[in-house]
C-alpha cells in the first residue's frame, strides 16, 4: 500500500512536471500565431459554427509595405455583409439595409485574429499545453489546449500552421469538452501576390445615399461613468468603459467590457423601458450567454462567450456609484 502510494505521488509529480515544461513552447505558439495574424498576407474561406448554425465567409488580408493591416471580409450565407478593416478602423457594409456602420475593433476580435497581444497573461488562468499534430485545409498543424482553472471560462484549442504560425482552425468547448463554437479554414492560400485592390471594397462604389451610422462613443476606461463594480469575476479586468448614443431622443447607454485576455464580458447600462417587458434572467444566442437584471430605473445586461453564472455574477455586482 505504502508502495502504491509513493508510486501515485511521483507519477503526478512527474505530470506536472511535464506541464510545467510544455507550457513554455504552448505559449511560443500562440504568440507565432498573433504574429503570423498581423503580418501574413492570406486569402480563403472559413467556416464558423455554432450549435446548428453554420456561416462561410471569405476573408483577404494584406499587409502593406508600411506595415499596415488590411482586411477584406465577405459572409457568404444569409444576408450579404462586407467588413473592411485597416488596422483597428472598421467599416461594415450592409447592402439589405443600405446602411455603413464605422466603429473601432475593440476587445472582440475576429478569426483567425483571436488571440491577445500578450498571450503570457493566459497561464494565470488557464493550462496551457501542446496538443497533437494535425491537418487542417491541407496543411500541417500543431494544435494548443487551454484548460480553464476554474468554472468561470471556457475552454479552448487552436490549430496553428507549422511553417508560418497563422491560426488555422479554433474551437471552444464547456465543461464536458463539447463544442460550442468552432472556426476553421475550408480553403486557405499563405502568401499570395495580393495588392491593396484586392482588399478594397466592393460594395463602397454602389453605397452612395446609404446611412452612415458612426458607432459614437465617448471612451472613458479611466473616467467616472457613475457605475461600479462590487465585486468581480476572478480574472476579468475592466479594458474599456465608455457611453454610446442611443439617439436624440434617448440618455446615452454606459458600456463597460471586462476581459481574462482571452474571454470578454460586456455589460450594457441602460434606461428600462415599458416597451423592454420583463426582461430578466438568463438567455442564449448561439455561443453567446445573455443575463439581465433591473436595478431601480435601469436594465442591466451582461453578455459574453462564458458561462451563464459567470455573467449572473457580474451583473449581480453592478451599482451606481453614490
Amino acid at each position: 500500500m505504502i508502495v502504491r502510494a509513493v508510486w501515485l505521488f511521483a507519477s503526478l509529480l512527474f505530470a506536472q512536471g511535464a506541464l510545467a515544461q510544455g507550457q513554455p513552447e504552448a505559449l511560443s505558439l500562440l504568440g507565432r500565431a498573433v504574429s503570423a495574424a498581423q503580418r501574413t498576407s492570406y486569402i480563403g474561406t472559413f467556416v464558423y459554427q455554432s450549435g446548428s448554425n453554420v456561416e462561410t465567409s471569405r476573408v483577404a488580408h494584406y499587409v502593406d509595405t508600411d506595415g499596415n493591416s488590411v482586411e477584406r471580409l465577405e459572409v457568404l450565407d444569409g444576408s450579404p455583409r462586407e467588413v473592411i478593416r485597416v488596422n483597428d478602423e472598421v467599416r461594415c457594409y450592409l447592402p439589405k439595409e443600405k446602411i455603413i456602420i464605422e466603429d473601432r475593433r475593440g476587445a472582440r476580435k475576429t478569426f483567425p485574429s483571436l488571440l491577445p497581444e500578450s498571450v503570457g497573461a493566459l497561464s494565470d488562468y488557464y493550462t496551457v499545453r501542446k496538443g497533437p499534430p494535425g491537418r487542417v485545409a491541407g496543411f500541417d498543424t500543431q494544435s494548443v489546449l487551454l484548460e480553464p482553472k476554474d468554472g468561470y471560462r471556457y475552454g479552448h484549442m487552436f490549430w496553428i500552421e507549422a511553417q508560418t504560425g497563422l491560426l488555422l482552425k479554433a474551437r471552444m468547448v464547456n465543461e464536458r469538452s463539447e463544442p460550442i463554437e468552432q472556426f476553421a479554414f475550408a480553403q486557405l492560400q499563405l502568401g499570395p501576390a495580393l495588392t491593396r485592390e484586392d482588399v478594397q471594397s466592393r460594395l463602397a462604389a454602389s453605397s452612395s445615399g446609404w446611412k452612415v451610422h458612426t458607432a459614437n462613443s465617448t471612451q472613458a476606461q479611466n473616467a467616472d461613468l457613475g457605475w461600479t463594480l462590487n465585486g468581480d469575476v476572478p480574472g476579468f479586468r475592466q479594458i474599456a468603459g465608455m457611453k454610446r448614443s442611443l439617439g436624440p431622443d434617448r440618455p446615452d447607454m454606459v458600456h463597460m467590457v471586462f476581459s481574462d485576455g482571452l474571454a470578454a464580458i460586456s455589460v450594457f447600462i441602460e434606461p428600462y423601458r415599458k416597451e423592454d417587458g420583463n426582461v430578466v434572467g438568463p438567455m442564449k444566442h448561439g455561443a453567446v450567454n445573455v443575463y439581465k437584471r433591473r436595478l431601480a430605473g435601469y436594465v442591466i445586461t451582461a453578455l459574453g462567450e462564458v458561462p451563464p453564472h459567470s455573467l449572473q455574477r457580474m451583473a449581480d455586482a453592478v451599482g451606481q456609484k453614490r
